[in-house]
C-alpha cells in the first residue's frame, strides 16, 4: 500500500452535515494512500456551521459511518441530537444488502452521495 499523503482544500465531497443536512464548509479531502491501482484511502471532513466537523473515510466503498470530530482529522467529539449522544451517524450504505455490498462484480462509486446520508437519526 502506498503511503503518499496528500491533501486537497474546499473540494466537493458527498459529505454532508448529519444533523441537519446543509453543505459543509471548509471541507477537505486527505488520500491516506492507495490499496490497489483502483482503490484508494481517503478521509472526507468538513464543518457544519451550526454543528461543528465531521469526517468520514473511505475505502474502495461509500462510509458506513461518519463521524463528529472536535477538528479536521482528529478525535472523535460528544455531540447531542434530540437528547441522544451521538458519535457516530451510520450511513445507509449499512441498509444495502450484504452481498450486494460485497459483489465485486457490480462495482459502486464510493462517492455517490445516495449513500452516505445517514441512517435516521430519531
Amino acid at each position: 500500500m502506498s503511503t503518499n499523503t496528500q491533501d486537497q482544500f474546499n473540494v466537493e465531497t458527498p459529505l454532508s452535515c448529519p444533523v441537519c443536512g446543509s453543505d459543509l464548509v471548509k471541507t477537505m479531502i486527505r488520500t491516506l494512500g492507495t490499496v490497489t491501482s483502483r482503490t484508494s484511502w481517503q478521509m472526507h471532513v468538513g464543518q457544519c456551521e451550526e454543528h461543528g466537523w465531521f469526517q468520514a473515510e473511505i475505502v474502495g466503498k461509500p462510509p458506513r459511518d461518519i463521524f463528529a470530530v472536535t477538528r479536521p482529522f482528529g478525535a472523535s467529539r460528544r455531540l447531542v441530537v434530540n437528547g441522544r449522544e451521538m458519535y457516530q451517524f451510520p450511513t445507509v450504505w449499512n441498509d444495502v444488502d450484504f452481498d450486494d455490498r460485497m459483489d465485486k462484480s457490480k462495482p459502486v462509486n464510493p462517492l455517490d452521495a445516495q449513500y452516505w446520508k445517514p441512517q435516521n437519526v430519531d
